[in-house]
This record gives structure tokens, sequence and C-alpha cells, in this order.
């Protein structure tokens, strides 16, 4: 720093210094080319005239102080100088000895925050509360600097000042030995073992009183400082731990690998010179979440882990069945209390304690309802079921409203259940009902008394009734209807009627009421005959039908198919079969379909039942010029009267499901061979046959092509020549016969369906002609031969030696 700039700063940041005519004078001189003696003197003069003429304090004038005495500056003071003024005067005498520790440093997350603490487990090898200390994390202590608001401040933490708005500055102090911080200018600030919040607001007093108005002032709790804590005894991992101070007694046996097997999680001591200070019970944290006084841990504080008290098992229907921790003098309340208690099915009165005494297991009863037992170490504690079944049911069937299962309520009698099931309805056949004792209790394997009663009393709601009987839990009630003991009547009506069937009969029915349920007679109907089957026999001492003679009486239907009035208030009896008979000279129209080439296709209606083929064809116009009459074929659709049709047995698929209508689907276009050019050429000829109904006539285009399969070298299509119609002449151009050919059996199909086969004469075979839209069929040999073969193997063989023979005898001659 230059003279002038020194003396300049000493000028600027005199507290006294209030004359400005002196400043520049001061400044004047010293931009001057002054010898350096000349400068020295006149900063001697400045400094001395500063405290002893300009230091005087007017009569009567006060001097705001700082604590400590420090004066206030009455002018607001610039940055640079604010800066010089709260500099942390303790920034080299108390650094923190752990600074360099706690940077790499990591602990274990406080396990009171924790959200991630795993649920417990249900088995039965897991100790309640055991697992709190297993899935703590170790964040680093950089992270640690959100303190709670009742954390100590205590010696080595780090207080961070940040001012913004009218002033921008960030300043770090350190807490020492004497619990102090030290701004620059403004005296000590003790805040050592003030709370967080506490100190907080003592600082922001002192600092307010200095910075500039308009000023934001942020106090924050930097880095905090780390301590060592023994932890010992019963820890997967005793030792000594360099921890945050913010840490507690849980996060520090998390970072000791947690609490062993045999560990006391009900008394966790922590011991500070010799004294134990507090007592933590991880119980209480886990019921209420409190985890003690929140007493803050200090270096060299102690964490003592002990054996476990006691130590009990609760297995079967508590909420939480597993190992739980008590205290000497807690007992089953405090078990249920920590196991959430019991199931809803749970057998309460009567838990099971089992104690070993004298090396011996004994059993112990325990009603939780009115009465504590104290647990012992080792005990098992065990909780049943409840037996299933409902206790207190009474079960009514049959005629009431609502029949169902109904609460059994102490003092109830029989017509309380039936008025309560809605009562009896006008089918309740009321001169016997039954009580069956118990009979709702499945585990009852005796048979139930029956109790037989007369309902007839509840109609006046007579409770006085002797059959008002008084029930038990478990009894069942059987009502029965009217309807059960009688038949239902019916009549049936068949024929040719709009809804064949069965219908009930009802009282005073007529014949035309059930002419009217069936939808009427239809046009087809017979007017002459309607009949109606009877049963006519009663056996009076049943009261009842006896079918030993039925007759069949005859009535007459009127031309426009309406009963006339005498046969339409017959009365119909119980079972009687109403036959509708059909009129054998009714049809309707019955069309012939005619389909390819003929000059005119579509429908045609037949002018009468005998109408045959060439009729039909002349109607249509004759056929178009590329008609293959040799290729015309007959579709016929079986109708009912077909035998096939009748006999068809049902078919099934795979999955055993029933095939709608198999026989129709397979016979319903099935085609028939017709050789419609000898029908048109000799009419009224065997060929020209009578067309039926929906019968279809399909005549195709000439097919100019023979077909060629089986045994040959090459099967294929080959063009019709008219100049050859021997079979051999298309196989030798499908590349002649293949191996083990049937020629005897070579045969020929024609376009209309038909097929010709192989005539043969000893080792002669005479083919059939072939003809345009034919297919030759080559059939494969057998590997068996027939008598031809054999034959011709034998006469084979025979041909050398009748030649042989023959030469030697003209030899010889």
């Amino acid at each position: 720093m230059s003279t002038i700039e020194y003396v300049t700063a000493i000028a600027n940041n005199s507290i006294f210094a209030h004359s400005k005519f002196c400043k520049s004078i001061i400044t004047e001189m010293l931009r001057g080319k002054i010898w350096f003696s000349i400068k020295i003197i006149t900063t001697c003069i400045i400094i001395f005239h500063s405290f002893f003429s300009f230091g005087q304090i007017p009569p009567g004038t006060t001097i705001p102080t700082l604590p400590g005495g420090v004066p206030i500056p009455s002018i607001p003071p610039t940055n640079t100088q604010l800066q010089s003024m709260i500099k942390d005067q303790n920034a080299d005498a108390g650094k923190d000895r752990n600074e360099e520790l706690n940077k790499n440093n990591k602990i274990n997350k406080d396990s009171l925050t924790d959200k991630s603490i795993n649920k417990f487990e249900s088995g039965s090898k897991s100790t309640y509360g055991a697992n709190v200390f297993s899935s703590a994390a170790n964040p680093n202590l950089a992270e640690l600097s959100t303190p709670p608001l009742d954390y100590p401040i205590g010696v080595g933490d780090k207080i961070i000042v940040s001012l913004y708005g009218g002033a921008e500055l960030q300043e770090s102090y350190t807490v020492v030995s004497d619990g102090s911080i030290f701004p620059r200018q403004m005296g000590k600030i003790y805040v050592g073992g003030l709370t967080f919040e506490n100190a907080r607001r003592l600082i922001y007093a002192r600092f307010a009183a200095v910075v500039p108005a308009g000023t934001n002032i942020d106090v924050m709790l930097g880095q905090p400082r780390t301590i060592n804590i023994n932890v010992v005894n019963e820890v997967n991992n005793p030792g000594i731990y360099t921890v945050s101070a913010f840490s507690n007694a849980f996060t520090v046996i998390a970072k000791a690998g947690g609490i062993t097997e045999n560990g006391n999680l009900r008394n966790i001591q922590i011991k500070r010179n010799g004294r134990v200070i507090e007592e933590l019970d991880v119980y209480k944290y886990l019921q209420t979440g409190e985890s003690g006084r929140k007493s803050y841990l200090q270096n060299n504080d102690f964490i003592i882990v002990s054996f476990y008290e006691k130590r009990v098992l609760a297995t079967g229907q508590f909420k939480r069945p597993m190992f739980y921790q008590l205290k000497k003098d807690e007992g089953l309340k405090a078990l249920l209390k920590y196991s959430g208690g019991l199931n809803a099915d749970a057998l309460s009165t009567a838990v099971k304690v089992l104690r070993n005494v004298n090396e011996s297991q004994t059993l112990i009863n325990v009603n939780t309802k009115i009465q504590d037992a104290i647990l012992k170490d080792g005990d098992i504690v065990k909780v049943d079921l409840i037996k299933a079944g409902i206790v207190n049911k009474v079960e009514i069937r049959g005629e009431v409203k609502y029949p169902d299962y109904y609460e059994y309520r102490n003092g109830d009698r029989l017509f309380d259940i039936i008025n309560r099931a809605g009562g009896v309805t006008k089918n309740t056949y009321l001169k016997r009902a039954y009580v069956f004792r118990g009979g709702a209790d499945s585990t009852n394997l005796q048979a139930s008394d029956k109790l037989e009663v007369n309902l007839v009393d509840i109609i006046n709601n007579d409770v006085s009734s002797i059959n008002n009987l008084e029930l038990k839990p478990n009894d069942v009630i059987q009502l029965f209807g009217t309807y059960e003991f009688t038949d239902q009547t019916f009549v049936e009506i068949f024929g040719e009627i709009r809804k064949e069937g069965k219908f009930n009969k009802y009282g005073g029915m007529t014949l035309q009421d059930l002419i009217f349920l069936s939808g009427g007679i239809k046009q087809s109907a017979e007017f002459g005959r309607l009949e109606i089957s009877s049963i006519v026999d009663v056996d009076s001492a049943k009261q009842g039908l006896k079918p030993t003679r039925n007759i069949v009486t005859s009535y007459a239907i009127s031309s426009n198919l309406s009963l006339d009035s005498a046969s339409a208030k017959i009365i119909l009896k119980p079972y009687d079969q109403v036959f509708v008979r059909k009129n054998p000279t009714f049809e309707l129209q019955q069309n012939i379909e005619l389909k390819g080439l003929v000059k005119y296709p579509g429908l045609y209606p037949r002018l009468d039942k005998y109408e045959k083929l060439s009729s039909f064809i002349a109607r249509a116009g004759g056929f178009k010029d590329n008609a293959d009459l040799g290729g015309a074929i007959l579709i016929r659709r079986q109708t009912e009267n077909f035998r096939e049709k009748v006999i068809q047995q049902p078919k099934f698929d795979s999955l055993g499901n029933l095939i709608a209508n198999a026989s129709e689907i397979a016979l319903a276009n099935e085609p028939v061979s017709i050789d419609l050019y000898k029908a048109i050429k000799y009419k009224n000829s065997k060929h020209d046959i009578v067309l039926q109904a929906n019968d279809v006539i399909f005549v195709p285009e000439i097919n100019p092509f023979v077909t060629v399969k089986g045994r040959v070298q090459s099967p294929l299509k080959i063009s019709f020549d008219k100049e050859h119609t021997n079979v051999r002449y298309y196989i030798d151009k499908a590349g002649g016969l293949g191996v083990r050919p049937w020629r005897s059996r070579i045969f020929v199909t024609y376009a209309n369906g038909k097929s010709r086969r192989t005539k043969n004469f000893f080792f002669f075979h005479f083919y059939p002609p072939v003809e345009q839209g034919a297919t030759v069929n080559v059939p494969t040999r057998p590997d068996g031969q027939d008598i031809t073969d054999v034959a011709k193997s034998t006469v084979t063989a025979l041909v050398p030696i009748i030649l042989s023979a023959l030469i030697l005898k003209y030899v010889k001659l």
C-alpha cells in the first residue's frame, strides 16, 4: 500500500473524523511532490490532531455503543469498511482441529428421521424393533448443515452470517473454546451453550445495529462440529465413532452395525462423565415416535447396550407374530400392545402360554379380556383361531317370502322367525310343517329330532298357540307349498298351427282358447279334420286321473279355418292332445333353378308335380353355343321325406359337441349325374327325369382339356383332340406309365361325373373312349399279384422253352 492510500484509509476509517475541510487539506498535501520525511511528519500530525483536537465530545452528547463498549459509527460504513468491521478475529486462533478429518468422513443418517426403514419381518425368528438400525445410510457430514432449532451451539461449530440488500457480504465464524464468535470491531458474541434458535436471534440483533438500513441478515450454521462417541457391549461393531454433533444415539448405533440378537432394545444407556444421563427405549420410539429427552450427544459420551431382560415369542393370531423383548414388570397386555393386538378371528379367551418350568414345558391358559399375566423369558404365547360356523342362527326353508338364515335371539319362537322371513304366502301349505332340532349345525353327525307343527294359527297371529314352539340355535324350519302335493296339468297341440307344444291348463280352458294360445291355424290345415285325444277314466279313490283308456274325437273346421260355434266351446280336460291335420292337396309354389349356359337362367316354378327336365330347358330357351350338355349336373336338396335324412345319425365334433344339422349340411348340395343330351333328344324317356322343388340344374361351359393323373410320368392337362379318343394317346402325352401302374383298372371320368372302366379279355385291355372334359385315372397296382399277373409270368417263362423244343425238333428232321 502506498503512503497516500495508507493515510487516506486512516482518515476515512477514523470514527472521530468529521471535518471535510481537514480531509481535503491532507489529500492535497499528499498529492504534491513532497519529500518522504514531510509525508511522515504530516501523518503524525494528523493522527495526533485526530485524537486530541477533533476527538473532543461536545457537552451533553451521548455516543451509542455496542455490547462491550464499542461505539457505533454515525455514518453508514461502505462495503469495504463493513467487511473490515465484521471480519472474524478468531479465524486463525480457533481453527477446528477435526476440520481435515471431516472432509471425507461419513456418518449414518438419523434413524429417527429415516423414511426408508424396512417393514418388520413377520417371521418368528426376528425380534420386533431389531431392524430399526439395519438400513441407515451414511451421508457426508457436509450434508448435515441444517440443524434442529434446539441444537446446542458448541466449540468448533461454524456460523455463517449473510448480508444482502443494502449490503452484500458473507462471513463465516468459528466458535472458540470460550464459546464466542468474534466479528472485528463488534466485540465478542457469546453463543456457546445456547440453542441454535437463541444464538441466531442474538447474532441478528448485534448485526442489525451495524449494517445499513434495508439490509437483510441470514444466520446459518455451517458444517457442524464432530464428536467422538464410544459404543460398547451388545452391538455388532463396538468402538469409537466420529459423528456429527447433530447425531443421536440411534444414529450412532446404526453406524456401529446395529444391536446384536441378545442386545437390549428396551434400555439403551447414555453415559457422560461416568453418570447415566438418559435411557432410551426402542419400543417407545416405535409406538409413539419419541426417542427420549432429545439430549444431544457430546464428545466422549458412552452408548451402552446391555443384554435383554426377557424375550417371548408371539405366534398364532397376533397381528404381528414375532419375538418381543419385555421389561421385568411387563406381561401379556404389554405384548398385545406391541404386537398390534389380536386378529378379529382370534380366540382371545383361551390364550395359551407355554413355559419351561424345572426343565419341563407347562401350559397356562389366560383370558385376555379379564386378566393379565406376567410373562417370563422364553415364554411362547399362542393364540388359536375361533371355531368356524355361526352359532346363533336359525334357518327357514320353503314357502315363505324370504327363506334364508336368521339371527337367533333369546326367547325366539316359531312364529317370530316366520314373520321375520316375510310371513307365509298364499301358496303355503299350513296343515303341516317341520322343525329339525340342530339341523343347521354341519358338525352334528347324529340325526336331528323332527317336530311336526300346524301353522293354521299363524293366520290369526295366535302367539299362544301350542304350535308356536320355542326355538333353539341351529334349528331348521321347513315349510311346504300347496303346489308340491299336486301335479301341474297341461294340454298339448300339434300339427298345422303356428306354435306347437305344451301349454299349462287353467280352469275352463276351451279348444278355441288353445288355438289362440298356439298362434292360430295355418292355411295348410285340413278344414275337415281336427282330433282331440283325451283320458276318460278317473280313479275316484285317489281323486286323480287313471290313464287306462284314451278316446279320439274328431271335429270339423270351417273352410275359413275357424272353429264352428259348437267346437269352439269344447272344454279341454287335463292332458288332452289336439292334432290339426295337414291338407294333402295344399302346396305353395315350388321352384327349380337353372344355372350356367342356358339362354335364360334363373328360377322357374313347376307347372305341375310331374313336369320333366326337357320342359324346363325348353322354357329357358335352350342352350348357348358353348354349353357342354355332357357335363350337366343336377343338385338336389333332400327334403324331410328322404330316407337318408330320417335315419342319419347325429354327429359330434372332437370336443363332444353336437354338430347342428349335420345331416343337412352333408347332404344339402349333393350332386346327381344326369344325361342332359339324351333327355333333350329322347323326351319322356328314362333320361328325361321329373324335377322336384328346389332342384338346381347346372350346365357348364365346354371344357377343351383332358386331365391325366395317377401313375403316369408327368400328370397334366392336355387339349382334347377329336381325332384321338384312345386312352393310350393321352397317357403317352403325359410321358407314359409310371411305376407300378394298374393297367387293367384304368378308368375315365366324364364331365357329368360318370366313370367308365377298362374291360379286359385275357391279356387284352379295351380302354373306354376319351371325351372333352374327361379325366384319365391310372391307379397304383397293389403289392400282391393277381391271377392275370401270374398267368403273364407263366406264359413269359414258357415261351423260350417252347421255341427251343421246336428248333430241336426241326434240326433232327
